[in-house]
């Protein structure tokens, strides 16, 4: 699966941006033009919820792969790969988890589609995880004092995994 994955993932990318208090929301209406205007489907969330681009790659694949296969829960690309990226099973749970909001000071951008976005000088590329998670996110995220209990030695980000992979089950 690993490499079928990749394969249908190959062209995603992710950065963190840093805005000004209060930007987030304008950033993100700012983005979805710009994406829009090129034809590209992007995902702008707190980067707080993100642990990583291998976070993002598993939401996208799994959100590709339940609209190949009829399962989805939303016509776009986006709104699924947010839905799968929250370890939720319901869009508006997801959206409350993961939106930015005017709050957000720090926002990942992932381009979910092929195409030239234009990244601007600011933007930081993330790597696939990030290790030595903080416990703290992990329980914001919803991992649960049991799921933190099964870490010993695992990286935490390997638990948000688990939860994406999950939505399928529990969108059923």
């Amino acid at each position: 699966m690993e490499d079928l994955a990749k394969t249908l993932t190959d062209h995603l990318l992710v950065w963190t941006v840093d805005l000004p208090a209060g930007k987030a929301p304008s950033f993100l209406d700012e983005m979805s033009r710009m994406a829009s205007a090129k034809g590209i489907e992007i995902l702008v969330v707190r980067a707080d919820m993100v642990f990583g681009a291998d976070h993002i790659r598993s939401a996208l694949y799994h959100a590709k792969k339940s609209m190949d296969e009829g399962r989805n829960s939303s016509s776009s690309l986006a709104m699924e790969t947010l839905l799968y990226a929250s370890g939720e099973r319901q869009l508006s749970s997801a959206i409350k988890k993961m939106s930015a909001g005017i709050e957000a000071e720090r926002v990942v951008v992932a381009q979910l589609t092929p195409g030239a976005l234009e990244v601007r000088g600011d933007w930081k590329p993330i790597g696939p995880s990030e290790p030595g998670t903080q416990l703290g996110r992990l329980r914001k995220f919803g991992v649960s004092e049991e799921e933190l209990r099964t870490l010993s030695g695992k990286d935490g980000a390997e638990l948000v995994l688990e939860k994406v992979a999950a939505v399928d089950v529990i969108k059923k």
